[in-house]
């Protein structure tokens, strides 16, 4: 009996210490899935913290695309600085050989003249006045010499005044000629740069797997295509249209994606002289960029279309800038084919509009003359010039 108690104190001891280790072990286990648990959550909420990637890319992209613009503008300026100095010395080289041929013949004349008046004045006019035999006669021919010097006097003058026209014909040379120079250095420089630029671009693209190199694409086009119906839609909505026939689907008004399908016609066709510049620049897409180009063998973005509204019989300034200066403003939701849009900060890019919430336009040596959306890049305004 007694020995049946002591074992039946042992089973009840070991089921003791079996549920005890069995209740530490389901709290060990517990207190791993809160780790385990927490450990996602908090891995999770780092994933959220760290920037996207793609959206990284687009916007480091996005940035060196508006720096490549500002760099491809000052280059413009620096070839209309180039044109303008290189235009003006053509003319002051034929000028100056002109004037200085003037100068010479006038120095020669004045030459002779001195030495008669000095081989004249080697005696005193009292003198003379004395041993003339015949003083009427003297005065006479004083008077004749008197004469000659008031004349040697005034072409003294004006040989004076004519050389001083060529003096500040050979300062206007050396002027220009020193633009010149530092106009082709600062492209110098300004080519390295976009080089650069473009380097720095390819890194960024580098960098993304071809998974994100394809998410990139999306986004990109998304945002062009995204732009484009806004600009569409804002055409659609500040053009008054004729009123449709009954039952038509033109008394319906549009928004969206389905007003860029429909803005060409809200923002009317392109007539008269912005018809002529519209054709001009579309026959240009598929050329190159070129650096301070203005045709016929490429173009940069001014350079586009100052000669696509030239050919309308427009004249217009050389850069970008100084395009937004003329014609008049128009807002972006009044845009007719032939308008000129102009981005970025500063304005350092131009494009045409060409209707439906698209631009032509020299974009850049990678994409040459292209089309896009028109709010692809940042708008700064926009100007009808025809």
């Amino acid at each position: 009996m007694a020995q049946d108690r002591q074992t039946d104190v042992a089973s009840r001891r070991s089921s003791s210490l079996r549920s005890h280790r069995l209740g530490h072990g389901l709290v060990a286990m517990a207190l791993s899935g809160v780790i385990v648990v927490s450990g996602l959550i908090g891995g999770q909420s780092g994933a959220a913290a760290t920037p996207d990637t793609v959206s990284e890319a687009k916007a480091n992209l996005d940035s060196i695309q508006a720096q490549t613009s500002k760099i491809q503008d000052n280059y413009t300026k620096a070839q209309a600085d180039l044109d303008k100095a290189s235009k003006s010395l053509a003319t002051v080289d034929k000028d100056l050989t002109a004037q200085r041929a003037k100068v010479e013949k006038m120095r020669s004349t004045l030459s002779v003249l001195a030495v008669n008046d000095y081989q004249s004045g080697g005696v005193s006019l009292t003198a003379r006045l004395i041993t003339s035999g015949d003083s009427t006669q003297f005065l006479s021919k004083l008077a004749t010499v008197q004469n000659l010097n008031d004349r040697t006097r005034s072409e003294f003058q004006t040989f004076q005044s004519q050389q001083a026209v060529l003096q500040d014909l050979e300062h206007k040379a050396a002027a220009d000629k020193a633009t010149i120079k530092s106009s082709r250095d600062a492209q110098a420089v300004l080519l390295k740069q976009a080089k650069a630029k473009q380097g720095d671009a390819q890194k960024v693209l580098d960098r993304l797997t071809a998974q994100e190199r394809e998410r990139l694409a999306k986004a990109q086009a998304a945002a062009a295509a995204a732009a484009e119906a806004r600009a569409a839609a804002a055409v659609s909505r500040s053009t008054t249209r004729p009123a449709a026939p009954a039952g038509t689907a033109g008394a319906t008004s549009t928004t969206g994606a389905a007003a860029a399908k429909t803005a060409t016609v809200a923002s009317g066709p392109a007539s008269g002289r912005a018809a002529t510049a519209m054709a001009f620049a579309m026959s240009k897409v598929g050329g190159p960029y070129v650096y301070g180009g203005t045709g016929p063998t490429g173009y940069d973005c001014s350079g586009l279309t100052q000669a696509a509204w030239g050919a309308a019989g427009v004249s217009l300034p050389r850069t970008a800038a100084e395009q937004f200066g003329v014609g008049t403003p128009v807002s972006i939701g009044s845009l007719q084919p032939g308008d000129l849009v102009f981005y970025y900060s500063g304005i350092s890019h131009v494009a045409m509009y060409i209707g439906g919430g698209r631009i032509v336009h020299a974009a850049n040596p990678s994409s040459g003359i292209t089309t896009g959306s028109v709010g692809e890049m940042p708008i700064q305004g926009a100007r009808r010039v025809g």
